[in-house]
């Protein structure tokens, strides 16, 4: 038998339908005293299973809106822990890499140090997308600026280092090494530095002239200055001993590595002065003059030049610093050099007449 209003098969006996609660007559009704008795027992017992049914719905139907609930919430606990997954975007951004999508990688990436900002792996990947699509100096601003909190990663140092090279700045590899917190890293990468020159001698007074010789290193070449000016690219190239006289030599020297990396400017001072220094040079020669004539006296590095008319000069005299006017009338002109080691030159002497 089927609920004669929802068409539900029946079991027999039923007198409710559990689907939508209906009231079930098996039998015709007679208006007996015994029909209207078993009528009301039935519908007491109708009473009891409806509310029986009503209650078991009621709690039905809450459990099914909480498991509709629990599963929304799931699902959007899930969608936050992906989108907010720093693993899930680097990986995205990796795979976006590897399919050389460099756009996609670039989102990815990005996101993956939203979630997780300086995440070393990520901004070295985000600067290898950056440098694939051209933009080398956007990849070095992106090492650079998360530099902070991986000074001692060499893995990190090898890809700032690569970019440094690509983007021929190597006195920026010098100076990043330099700054490295950790020696490990400093030794790993140490080759890229170049040693300071090695000179000899050292500076100091010698009597007599000497060579200057640099020490070479394989695949460094080295360049000089002797005006006293800082070292350049353009400047003289060593390629053996330097012969200096006497007097004073300042050099300057500095060496290049094969990755353009440049050494400290090594500087030596050197003062040569024979044990017998030879008399100064004076200008003019000795002879008569009818105008006004300056006496001109070379003095060596390293000397200075002491001068008297008409007498033997020394270390009392009057000391030579610029051209001396001839005076009138007929005079000797003596001048001696004193070195530093305190010897004392022979004096050499011109004899001037100035017509007045």
């Amino acid at each position: 038998m089927k609920c004669p209003r929802c068409k539900t098969p029946l079991e027999e006996g039923s007198i409710y339908c559990h689907h939508c609660l209906q009231e079930i007559q098996w039998v015709s009704e007679y208006n007996t005293v015994e029909t209207l008795m078993q009528k009301e027992t039935k519908r007491q017992m109708l009473d009891r299973q409806k509310k029986h049914l009503e209650g078991l719905q009621k709690k039905k139907h809450p459990m099914k809106w909480m498991m509709i609930s629990g599963f929304i919430a799931v699902c959007a606990c899930i969608f936050w822990c992906v989108d907010h997954s720093y693993l899930i975007h680097y990986s995205l951004a990796q795979q976006a890499y590897r399919d050389k999508d460099y756009d996609r990688a670039l989102g990815y990436a990005d996101k993956a140090l939203t979630i997780s900002p300086g995440k070393g792996k990520a901004v070295i990947l985000l600067s290898e997308v950056l440098r694939e699509k051209g933009d080398l100096s956007g990849a070095v601003k992106v090492m650079e600026g998360n530099l902070k909190g991986h000074e001692d990663s060499p893995i990190y140092y090898e890809q700032l280092i690569a970019l440094y090279e690509e983007a021929k700045e190597p006195e920026k590899i010098k100076s990043s090494i330099l700054q490295a917190d950790r020696q490990t890293v400093r030794r790993e990468f140490d080759h890229y530095l170049c040693k300071d020159p090695k000179i000899q001698p050292e500076t100091g007074t010698y009597d007599e002239g000497l060579e200057i010789s640099i020490e070479v290193e394989e695949g460094v070449t080295y360049r000089y200055t002797l005006d006293g000016s800082q070292p350049t690219k353009e400047s003289a190239l060593y390629h053996g001993p330097i012969r200096i006289g006497e007097g004073v030599t300042e050099i300057y020297v500095v060496g290049e590595n094969m990755y353009g990396i440049m050494s400290d400017v090594i500087y030596r001072k050197y003062t040569v002065i024979p044990e017998e220094p030879g008399a100064p040079e004076v200008f003019p020669d000795s002879v008569s003059y009818d105008m006004d004539t300056e006496i001109i006296v070379e003095v060596p590095d390293g000397f200075k030049a002491y001068y008297a008319f008409d007498g033997q000069p020394t270390e009392n005299s009057t000391e030579y610093r610029a051209p001396v006017k001839m005076p009138v009338g007929e005079h000797t002109f003596c001048v001696i050099l004193v070195g530093v080691n305190g010897r004392i030159s022979e004096v050499a002497s011109r004899y001037y007449y100035m017509d007045g």
